[in-house]
This record gives structure tokens, sequence and C-alpha cells, in this order.
């Protein structure tokens, strides 16, 4: 069910991949083009700093993180316990937030399987 959901996300804003992790760095869900595989491993490892920086800074939650160079990246902290990931080389990161926030309620209650589809 979590995959069609990011089916819609990685269809309508042009993405390369769409995942969701839990609080744990465990991949939920994750849709890809053909020929990609989840770069699971160096999200989280984006979202430790992140999140380590946020700490030691005393800046509050966080609440998303957005890369921009070559390869475009989006974390949104969902929920506290789901984390979506976006990656793409195309595309505009506020277009893709608006999207994430359209299907936030989908996104916090569908249930997933830890399994990966290409698109």
């Amino acid at each position: 069910m979590l995959n069609r959901v990011l089916t819609v996300l990685l269809e309508k804003e042009s993405l390369d991949e769409v995942s969701m992790i839990d609080d744990m760095g465990r991949l939920l869900s994750s849709v890809t083009r053909a020929g990609r595989l989840p770069a699971a491993d160096a999200h989280v490892a984006l979202l430790i700093d992140a999140l380590e920086a946020q700490q030691r800074m005393g800046l509050g939650d966080l609440h998303e993180v957005w890369v921009e160079g070559n390869d475009r990246t989006l974390i949104d902290i969902v929920t506290p316990h789901r984390i979506l990931i976006a990656q793409g080389r195309e595309g505009r990161l506020g277009r893709w937030r608006h999207s994430v926030d359209h299907l936030r309620s989908a996104l916090a209650t569908t249930p997933s399987k830890e399994v990966t589809v290409d698109v």
C-alpha cells in the first residue's frame, strides 16, 4: 500500500527515487526508476549528520533537510517514526515538498512492507 503512495509522488514530480524509512533507519518501502537501487544507507547517514548538527547547535526540532547539487535530495520527517526521502536530478525541491504535504496523511498512516519496486 505504501508503495502506491510513493509511486504517485515518484511519477508526479519526476523523481528518481522515493523511500520511507523508520526512526531506526530501516527501509519500510522504496520505489525507484528502473535500474536504480535505493540509496537508503547514504540517506540515513545524511539524516544522522543533520540530527547531530541540530542537537549540537540547539536549533529545535528537525522537520526537513534540503540538499541541492547535481543530485537533489529532500528528507521530510513525516512522523517521528516515518521519514520520507526523495531524490532526483531535476525538479524543484519546493514542488516536491508541496506534493509531500498533500500526501502527508497517507504517508503517515498507510501500512508498509519492506520491499523495493522498480517503476
